[in-house]
């Protein structure tokens, strides 16, 4: 409804961009536990959001109807790949988290053609490996082969599979409530549920560690769930579910483009290279790849 022709690629594109700066908050924010973050990142990105919609006159967007149930399972899929994700990060390393985060393509290029009833596309495989080759350059795995593979690092090894295979079920999800509600809803409803499951850790930071840190976790909100909210879903919505993860692997390139230019990170060939590849592969699936979801496709509603 919002978008045609290739502005849903761009939207995901678009959205990546804005998720890719979460390293740039997440160096502004000092003595705060990850999970106070990440609500306090909810709950500002959320109020952005009501605001924004209720100025654009869509308040009517967010009625509920159907599929009430796979709403609140947006919700609990929106904390649990959060959680697991942080749960990776803490135990093993940025490096091997993001690449198990990203192994969301391959679930969803096979889950799609049974859940979601997408054929696979020569094109898609193609660009789903080059994608995944140049994830691999990025986070350069070989340079951590000294790691020691104890029972904890194991688990967050494992959390870090969990947290790829739930990311893929968020996006295809969308997919799903696609045919019942509007992209605004479909933003707004989970991150609101999200955002009640993760009230517990609310008052887990001090009064005046919140105020020192209030101006970065506000903009954090409106950067990252906001904007990165609105572009990715408005995206994911009306584009194949092949189409939209591979394309969601622009994030860790525009990280890595933040940390260089702003963090002050070096680039090795390796990262170079690898950014090229995901950028090449978002490009190939752009031009040649899967095309938006048309009309009757999106009637076509899976349950």
């Amino acid at each position: 409804m919002f978008l045609k022709g290739k502005k849903p690629h761009l939207a995901v594109i678009a959205g990546c961009i804005f998720y890719g700066m979460n390293g740039l908050f997440i160096d502004r924010i000092h003595d705060m536990a990850i999970t106070p973050i990440i609500f306090y990142r909810l709950f500002f990105g959320l109020l952005f959001l009501f605001i924004y919609i209720a100025g654009m006159g869509k308040i009517s967007d967010l009625r509920l109807k159907k599929r009430k149930g796979s709403l609140f399972l947006q919700g609990v899929l929106v904390v649990m790949c959060m959680l697991l994700y942080f749960t990776c990060l803490k135990i093993t390393c940025v490096s091997i988290a993001i690449l198990l985060q990203y192994t969301a393509p391959v679930y969803v290029m096979l889950a799609s053609p049974l859940i979601l009833k997408e054929k696979i596309g020569k094109e898609s495989i193609i660009a789903l490996f080059i994608a995944v080759t140049g994830v691999f350059l990025i986070v350069r795995p070989d340079s951590l082969s000294g790691i020691e593979l104890t029972g904890t690092y194991i688990l967050g090894i494992a959390a870090g599979l969990l947290s790829g295979v739930i990311f893929a079920a968020l996006i295809m999800n969308v997919k799903i409530l696609k045919a019942e509600y509007s992209e605004l809803a479909i933003i707004f409803w989970p991150m609101g549920i999200a955002l009640l499951l993760l009230s517990p850790y609310a008052l887990k930071t001090s009064p005046e560690i919140l105020y020192s840190n209030l101006k970065v976790l506000i903009a954090f909100g409106i950067v990252s769930i906001g904007f990165g909210e609105i572009f990715t879903i408005l995206g994911f919505a009306n584009l194949k579910a092949q189409t939209g993860s591979l394309l969601a692997l622009i994030e860790p390139v525009s990280g890595v483009f933040f940390d260089i230019t702003v963090l002050g990170v070096g680039l090795s060939f390796d990262m170079l290279a690898g950014c090229a590849l995901i950028l090449a592969s978002a490009a190939f699936i752009s031009f040649r790849g899967s095309e938006n979801i048309k009309e009757r496709d999106r009637k076509k509603a899976p349950f």
